[in-house]
């Protein structure tokens, strides 16, 4: 990704990992496309339930879509949370509707990206990548410059 800026922070816990999400949701807009990266166990999913807490809603329904490919959950602004870990090529998503995984009005959180990344407009890219270590996991979030604004430089707090 071009002209990006990075926030990067350490998490001791799954409860801060959720926390630090719901603050990175109450931050998104429709049309944001949010690329969660990381090992199996790192936090996408969880962070995916903060990310949705951040917009209002229940954190409680938010499951990984590992077998079904694409949840849904209604909103306000709805969230279109994506797994692809179970794919091995894009044929696999024709028989989605694009905007099934990247709908104009609303969020898209997408776990495992790498095949699908190419795809996707660079400008409403938000990744996240995440680290884990012994007693903490790191997340690393590139924020492309079009869209920052010293609201995401609380996150690094």
């Amino acid at each position: 990704m071009n002209n990006v800026s990075v926030v990067t922070r350490q998490l001791a816990s799954p409860a801060e990992t959720q926390a630090w999400g719901e603050r990175l949701g109450s931050l998104l807009a429709p049309g944001n496309i949010v690329l969660l990266d990381g090992e199996m166990g790192s936090g996408k999913t969880t962070l995916a339930k903060g990310i949705c807490a951040g917009l209002g809603l229940s954190s409680d329904s938010v499951t990984s879509p590992t077998y079904t490919i694409v949840h849904i959950y209604p909103g306000k602004i709805p969230v279109h949370h994506t797994d692809l870990y179970r794919l091995e090529s894009l044929e696999q998503l024709d028989a989605f509707d694009p905007e099934e995984l990247t709908p104009s009005e609303g969020i898209s959180l997408i776990e495992w990206p790498s095949l699908i990344r190419p795809q996707l407009p660079e400008e409403a890219l938000l990744e996240v990548g995440l680290t884990t270590h012994p007693d903490s996991r790191e997340v690393r979030l590139e924020v492309p410059e079009a869209l920052w604004s010293s609201a995401w430089e609380a996150l690094a707090r």
